[in-house]
């Protein structure tokens, strides 16, 4: 990993000399043990934990632990995972890899599954201050080139002091030729309605000359889709509750919850998709707002056409319209299967109103159908 400014100590992942101490605290921590147990009973802890102590990089670290780990995993919890269009990648400069959301830890991870796998350096990934807890998590990430981004800012002041700093991350990264992921909003989308904020856009934006700058960040979208929307039933239930126009307040603990059941849950079958470098040659300087426009919408077309639509999409949106349109492009038993598993989800909350909370369950997966510029023609 390049030598980041003093300025990003605040935030940047562990440089290769701070990796040893990490993997001693991962290796001596009590949650290691549970985490191992759940992708084999039968792992040899203690070598594990002396893999753990021989690691003295990031990059070690990804390739010879994590990446094994990954798969063991994905074998675990998904049918199948591909990619498509990565040989359209470049490694040799940064990249500002810009992606839809829908776990909180998967699919950052999967992307540099994918990026290994084509020996393509691995990113920088942003991770939210709220999950930087306990501290066996920490060193998780901070070893995975996850990098802290504020989400405490109480006030406007001092959400624009963050949005200027992790701006200044982001392009000194890009700019010394590493890459970065992050994703095209704040926070997973849970309503299966992808989109890209403006705002995100703005605050790549803040630093230097910006037609330059955009140029050189090549944007890339990327879009990754479930078979089996990793928290689905979590998701429904926050968004039901938000219904009243009151913001959601977040359990204790909830965070990890949602990253402990996004990784063990069954995915069924899972694709990413590389998209390409934005088209930028119309842009001005300074950026206008029509330009800030145009680079949400080109990410969010190349995602809404990347994202493969699953079966379990179009059984959600058939069952949300009262409709069999897609039928021939489900099984009868993947509709049962559906829906046995809405029903099962959807009755662990007996004190919430079961129609509303299928309403929302249906459009989270029928989202994509909706977005898909082609799914719904003819």
């Amino acid at each position: 990993m390049i030598q980041l400014p003093e300025e990003f100590d605040d935030m940047r992942p562990y440089y290769d000399s701070e990796i040893p101490a990490a993997m001693e605290r991962m290796a001596s921590d009590p949650m290691l043990v549970p985490a191992l147990m759940f992708l084999d009973n039968h792992m040899d802890v203690d070598r594990f934990k002396a893999l753990l102590r021989s690691v003295r990089t990031s990059d070690q670290f990804q390739h010879d632990v994590m990446v094994p780990l990954f798969h063991a995993i994905m074998k675990k919890t998904m049918t199948s995972f591909t990619y498509s269009g990565a040989e359209g990648i470049d490694g040799s400069y940064g990249t500002l890899y810009i992606s839809n959301h829908r776990d909180i830890v998967l699919d950052a991870y999967l992307h540099q599954i994918a990026l290994d796998e084509c020996r393509i350096p691995t990113c920088h990934i942003t991770f939210g201050s709220n999950l930087m807890k306990p501290q066996f998590v920490v060193d998780f990430g901070m070893s995975n080139k996850m990098f802290k981004t504020d989400r405490k800012t109480s006030n406007v002041r001092s959400f624009l002091k963050s949005s200027k700093h992790l701006s200044a991350y982001i392009n000194y990264v890009v700019s010394h030729g590493e890459s970065l992921w992050i994703a095209q909003r704040n926070g997973r989308t849970k309503d299966g309605f992808d989109r890209t904020e403006q705002g995100l856009i703005r605050m790549v934006m803040m630093n230097g000359n910006r037609k330059t700058q955009i140029d050189a960040l090549h944007i890339t979208p990327l879009a990754i889709s479930y078979q089996w929307e990793p928290c689905d039933i979590l998701k429904a239930v926050e968004l039901y509750r938000s219904m009243d126009g009151m913001p959601y307040v977040k359990a204790p603990g909830e965070d990890l919850q949602s990253i402990i059941t996004g990784i063990t849950s069954p995915k069924g079958n899972v694709h990413l998709s590389f998209g390409r470098p934005i088209d930028t040659s119309s842009f001005c300087d300074p950026l206008r707002r029509e330009d800030i426009q145009s680079v949400a919408a080109q990410i969010d077309a190349q995602v809404w056409r990347g994202y493969k639509l699953w079966d379990t999409n179009y059984v959600a949106w058939d069952l949300l319209n009262e409709s069999s349109r897609f039928a021939g492009l489900y099984s009868p038993e993947i509709k049962e299967q559906f829906l046995t598993k809405m029903k099962r989800d959807i009755g662990a909350y007996p004190s919430l109103d079961a129609l509303k909370l299928r309403d929302i369950y249906l459009r989270i997966y029928a989202g994509p159908v909706y977005s898909n510029p082609d799914a719904l023609k003819g």
